[in-house]
């Protein structure tokens, strides 16, 4: 998929530039008329576009609208429109208060949309960057069934436990990467001064050193003359693994393989089971739909194994199956959870059994965040062990060789 430049007018006449992804240019027209926009210009080069598409991107990473931004923003839309706030004053005094610059623009623009008749799940869809489907597609079910702060409330209490699990994850990381970081450390300072210094010391003595030490010594080498390659070419492996991934065939070997991964793959997969279950009930028990919530939660979906399950679910309802069946084909979806959402299309109470589900992989993920210094630990005490066995022999091996020689008989 690559990126189009376009310069076009919208319905009212105004010229209007960007650039939208599209496989071809077809398809990106096609997607410019879905916008209403009338191309002038479309093509993969514009110099200044690029510019400007540069400096755009690195505004949103500096001034990203954080995930706690969100909570405390639809919290407090919430509470406006349920003490009987008028939306527009509501809209126009956050605005004021918001600090983040990207956010307050947003909202500038949000305002405008609603003052030009707009709808609010029309405004807050023209950023997919602040709000994923999700959130739009519920907002949209809160206005049509006119329990918006109801809904809004459910969206919060979503996103507070996403917050919730990327903390868990976040301290559950932490000591993993104090021990990682201190062993690099270790590692460089032997490479870079250490193994030298016993590299001249060991040439003094003329004689032959061991394989592993030849292997270090060699090693530290490369590392000191050839820093600049070393250099270029992680940055080249990370340049074509970003590449890669944006593919939809590598980001599916990617996601898929990141699940197998011991002890962490286990809490990613809880991770995207909870959030499955936990959408999909809060999707449904809104009113909306089951094809229409699994396209909804399948355009929030980052796990590319699960949004090819998602479209597959799709495609086998729409047909006259049922969800389970179509979970029969993916094994990534536990036997268990499987069983369960049989039932509950079976007695037609799939909302309160994905409820159930949610509680339950909540919890089993909770205990696997809680244990997860605790599983990782042998594998960076064996890492640790591997660095420091090789380091020693290399450094020991060749004095207790020159000692045995020059040891009197």
């Amino acid at each position: 998929m690559g990126k189009f430049y376009y310069r076009a007018r919208n319905r009212k006449g105004e010229l209007v530039e960007g650039s939208v992804r599209a496989d071809n240019e077809w398809l990106a027209r096609k997607d410019l008329a879905r916008q209403n926009l009338i191309p002038l210009e479309i093509g993969r080069f514009n110099l200044r576009l690029i510019f400007n598409d540069a400096n755009g991107s690195v505004e949103r990473l500096t001034q990203r609208v954080s995930l706690e931004e969100k909570i405390t923003l639809l919290g407090q839309i919430e509470m406006g429109i349920s003490v009987g706030i008028p939306i527009m004053q509501m809209f126009t005094m956050l605005q004021g208060e918001v600090q983040n610059k990207r956010l307050r623009a947003v909202l500038g623009q949000i305002i405008l949309d609603i003052t030009d008749g707009g709808t609010l799940h029309g405004a807050f869809a023209k950023h997919p960057d602040v709000f994923d489907p999700t959130i739009i597609g519920l907002i949209k079910t809160g206005e049509v069934t006119g329990k918006l702060d109801e809904t809004l409330g459910r969206i919060t209490q979503l996103l507070e436990q996403e917050a919730e699990n990327r903390a868990k994850v976040k301290s559950a990381m932490y000591y993993p990467k104090i021990v990682a970081f201190a062993m690099v450390v270790v590692v460089l300072v032997m490479v870079y001064f250490v193994i030298p210094k016993i590299k001249q010391f060991l040439k003094n003595f003329n004689s032959d050193l061991p394989p592993i030490t030849q292997f270090v010594v060699g090693t530290s080498d490369f590392f000191i003359h050839y820093w600049y390659a070393i250099f270029g070419v992680c940055f080249a492996a990370y340049l074509g693994f970003k590449k890669a991934i944006q593919t939809t065939r590598g980001k599916l070997w990617f996601d898929s393989t990141i699940l197998k991964l011991p002890a962490v793959g286990k809490v990613l997969l809880y991770l995207e089971l909870n959030n499955f279950c936990v959408i999909l009930e809060l999707l449904l028990s809104s009113g909306i739909p089951l094809l229409e919530s699994l396209e909804t939660l399948k355009g929030s979906q980052k796990n590319q194994l699960f949004k090819n399950a998602l479209g597959d679910f799709q495609m086998e309802i729409s047909k006259g199956g049922s969800l389970a069946k179509g979970m029969d084909r993916h094994p990534v979806f536990p036997h268990t959870l499987r069983s369960m959402i049989n039932i509950g299309e079976e007695t037609g109470r799939i909302s309160p059994v994905l409820k159930r589900l949610g509680r339950y992989y909540h919890v089993q993920l909770n205990y696997l965040l809680g244990n997860l210094s605790k599983a990782l630990e042998p594998i960076l005490l064996f890492m640790v062990f591997i660095c420091v066995l090789i380091l020693a022999l290399a450094v020991f091996l060749p004095i207790w060789k020159m000692n045995a020689v020059i040891k009197p008989r």
